[in-house]
């Protein structure tokens, strides 16, 4: 199994929120923490199930599941983040297109991946091909209008993908990192990605909540305001029985 070094859990949100505004100067303990945050918090069951970690980065989430004794199989887009974080049994794909089998996993954790690909839809479309019947899906992505959406041009992203950048550009030059808008990262919204979920008639939405403090799950209640104020969003999803 990948090891990976032992991190404190982030057990509540003054802890995840310290983590956070250190995460640009040492990202592990704060990427570890989140995956061991996250999958302590799945509602589904995990021993005996086929998992996959789609779009999974340097690994965080995958290697969490692999050091407690899952099944678990990686993809993501990415060879460089394959290579650094050598997560286990890693494959090379694209998740609006995946090599994978019909109906071939039990579950399915996405993290962060439906804001950087043009066609988040198709995400959830593959997520219902791979899924056995029955099977699970927990998927998390960062909205636009949430105040780190625009990623390398954030906080004025707030004046929309175009102009924010470039506003950016004058203020601040060129902004660094590899998300800009419409290379890298695409504005999504809560709004549409629950009507993706709606769209594929296999899947089920069970709950959609703010990732990082899903107590707080009544902003999802509110059209507009957790658009902004959600942070992360988490859908919780299952497959249907039968086609």
């Amino acid at each position: 199994m990948t090891e990976r070094p032992t991190v404190e859990p982030l057990t509540g949100t003054v802890a995840l929120a310290r983590g956070f505004f250190r995460v640009r100067r040492d990202p592990e303990p704060f990427m570890a923490g989140l995956a061991h945050r996250a999958i302590e918090g799945l509602p589904f069951p995990l021993d005996g199930h086929r998992v996959l970690d789609l779009g999974c980065g340097t690994g965080h989430l995958g290697s969490e599941l692999d050091r407690r004794g899952h099944d678990v199989v990686s993809i993501d887009l990415s060879m460089s983040d394959l290579l650094a974080g050598r997560p286990p049994r890693a494959f090379q794909g694209d998740a609006t297109r995946l090599a994978v089998r019909d109906a071939s996993f039990d579950g399915v954790i996405c993290s962060n991946i439906l804001e950087h690909t043009p066609t988040p839809a198709l995400v959830f479309g593959e997520i219902e091909r791979i899924l056995r019947p029955g099977g699970w899906a927990w998927v998390s992505w960062t909205p636009w209008w949430t105040p780190f959406g625009g990623h390398a041009i954030a906080p004025l992203h707030y004046l929309g993908p175009e102009r924010g950048l470039r506003a950016y550009r004058r203020v601040f030059g060129e902004p660094t990192g590899k998300n800009l808008p419409f290379d890298g990262v695409w504005p999504t919204t809560v709004a549409a990605m629950l009507d993706a979920v709606e769209a594929q008639p296999g899947l089920a939405l069970i709950d959609a909540v703010p990732r990082y403090y899903p107590s707080q799950r009544w902003l999802m209640r509110l059209k507009r305001v957790r658009e902004v104020a959600v942070w992360n969003c988490a859908l919780l999803i299952r497959r249907a029985e039968s086609a």
